[in-house]
């Protein structure tokens, strides 16, 4: 692969990111960091899940993420109990206030991305999440791709 296109990939990471605010302390202004909201979503998108299915997804330092679901649990976010059918097992679900919070979460994400996109027109909205989602297809394609990888 010839530097020029990885330096052209690298380039459009730090675009991206700027572009949708993470390098911002918070997402979309709410208060979570990138991994809390993460985490919310994943929950939302998969009630009654475990840290070893929401690690699955997140590929996060185990430890870490022990301590984020903690922080969202003693912040009445999230729940945790021990599964009915395994005993060593504990799952997690969003509480009330945690429901009430991925609303949010999802609604300025909703409202960030229509305003990323506000100058394009139909034609051009409908291509540019074709890219988006030959962009994913490519790189779920490449097996090594690491978490760790920096712009």
């Amino acid at each position: 692969m010839r530097l020029e296109t990885i330096d052209r990939i690298r380039a459009f990471n730090r675009y991206y990111v700027r572009a949708i605010g993470l390098l911002e302390n918070t997402v979309v202004k709410s208060g979570f960091t990138l991994t809390e909201a993460h985490i919310i979503n994943e929950v939302n998108a998969t009630p009654n899940t475990t840290a070893t299915e929401i690690n699955k997804k997140l590929k996060l330092d185990e430890g870490y993420l022990s301590r984020v679901i903690k922080k969202l649990i003693s912040n009445s976010l999230l729940t945790k109990s021990r599964s009915a059918t395994d005993k060593r097992a504990y799952v997690i679900n969003l509480t009330e206030k945690g429901r009430a919070e991925y609303q949010k979460l999802d609604s300025r994400s909703t409202e960030l991305v229509a305003s990323n996109i506000s100058n394009l027109d139909n034609k051009e909205t409908v291509e540019l999440a074709n890219l988006m989602d030959r962009i994913q297809f490519l790189l779920e394609k490449n097996t090594s791709l690491e978490k760790d990888v920096i712009s």
